[in-house]
């Protein structure tokens, strides 16, 4: 009884480990990233009444290549600027085209029903990146 039990152990570790995805993403790794974009993070805070972490930026484009809408912009939240604890992620989407060395402006908002994110008003943002869906 005792060997397969420690071999239902060792299926159940090893089928864990091999589902573990890339948590840097927030959406598919189906999504096509947008290569060249220079994000900045200008501002956040905690939105108390509305129970959401809120943070907002400019995105640059370094590239040759026109970014064209839609895209989308997103982000990992965590619980402070370790970015050992991550809460979630959250993705914007952005209606402006940007030639090489256009700007435009991002926020994103990020809630949780399995966190209550007042909890951490020293939040950080991460893992900033642009896609098409």
């Amino acid at each position: 009884m005792r060997p397969l039990f420690f071999h239902s152990v060792i299926l159940i570790s090893l089928f864990i480990i091999s589902c573990n995805t890339n948590n840097s993403i927030v959406g598919s790794n189906q999504d096509t990233v947008i290569s060249n974009l220079i994000f900045t993070v200008d501002t956040t805070y905690l939105n108390s009444s509305g129970g959401m972490l809120v943070a907002s930026g400019t995105v640059k484009n370094r590239s040759n290549n026109m970014v064209e809408s839609p895209w989308y912009v997103e982000a990992q939240f965590y619980t402070d600027r370790s970015l050992r604890t991550k809460l979630g992620g959250n993705y914007t989407q952005i209606g402006a085209p940007l030639s090489r060395d256009q700007s435009t402006f991002w926020t994103i908002n990020f809630s949780s029903s399995n966190v209550d994110v007042r909890n951490y008003p020293n939040f950080a943002v991460s893992d900033l990146r642009g896609i098409y869906k």
